[in-house]
């Protein structure tokens, strides 16, 4: 039931090509490309001349008959356009009408931008897998991989029965006089991990009561200068552990919130993975 286009592919050894890659997944006819979106497998290719895989991000569009959702997903860095698109995306559903498709109304359309966000959208829209995934993500241990001489700092995995999840690490912006050597930069991605694994989009421990007062801390002004609540999160969590007496004379109201954080049981161990075997074995 899936659809297909051809796309023209440049992979980064300067190697020109071209792929077919889906534009239309129908969940109840294609379960195995919804599987291959929740592991990130999706849309993977390798390149002729070098033999480097490549996953292919373009918009393609996400139905689900079941929990009646109709998801267009575009590519990281267009939310700027994010009217125009779903504007427009919206209407390419007329080259849908004769596809199995009945009471179209009742759907609940959305517009996300990138796999992750389609992903933390199912977590939440999607009944069964938000019973079945929300329990393992929590549970299951989450992997931590850091690179300390590098310019990616690393990543935080978690995983599921089928969600696969890899979280990026971040440095502060003024991390050159911050964390003046490896054992600073090491001590402050430990703690940012330690942030992500506590509250993300995919499985936060934050409780209603808490998001509420986390929700209040953005409202006065705490998440200035950060993308989004769970990076404003694990950043702060960061200063807060990295230095704690500084962080208190900064945010006195947010250390008091941490400080009831802390008190929370987060049943997702982190373990460290080590950047050579991960090379070694990659």
């Amino acid at each position: 039931m899936a659809f297909k286009t051809t796309y023209e592919i440049k992979c980064s050894c300067g190697a020109q090509f071209t792929g077919d890659f889906y534009e239309y997944i129908f969940t109840e006819y294609d379960s195995e490309l919804k599987d291959a979106i929740l592991s990130g497998e999706f849309n993977w290719t390798t390149c002729p001349s070098c033999k480097e895989s490549l996953q292919i991000e373009n918009r393609f569009l996400y139905r689900d008959e079941t929990n009646k959702l109709w998801v267009w997903v575009c590519k990281r860095g267009e939310e700027a356009q994010r009217d125009e698109l779903f504007e427009s995306l919206m209407e390419r559903n007329t080259q849908f009408d004769d596809h199995h498709l009945d009471n179209k109304e009742d759907y609940r359309k959305y517009l996300v931008f990138g796999r992750d966000s389609l992903v933390e959208l199912l977590l939440r829209k999607d009944k069964d897998l938000k019973r079945r995934e929300g329990k393992n993500l929590k549970k299951n241990t989450a992997m931590r991989l850091i690179f300390t001489e590098n310019q990616e700092p690393g990543l935080l995995f978690l995983s599921g029965e089928k969600v696969k999840i890899a979280i990026p690490l971040k440095l502060p912006e003024d991390h050159r006089i911050l964390l003046p050597d490896t054992e600073a930069k090491e001590k402050w991605l430990r703690s940012y991990a330690q942030g992500v694994n506590i509250h993300n989009p995919f499985s936060s421990f934050l409780d209603v009561r808490m998001r509420d007062r986390w929700n209040k801390t953005g409202e006065k002004g705490g998440w200035n200068g950060f993308a989004d609540e769970y990076e404003a999160f694990a950043q702060l969590w960061a200063s807060f552990k990295t230095d704690i007496r500084e962080f208190t004379a900064n945010n006195p109201e947010t250390r008091r919130f941490f400080d009831e954080v802390k008190k929370i049981n987060i049943s997702r161990k982190v373990r460290s993975l080590n950047p050579r075997q991960v090379s070694d074995t990659g």
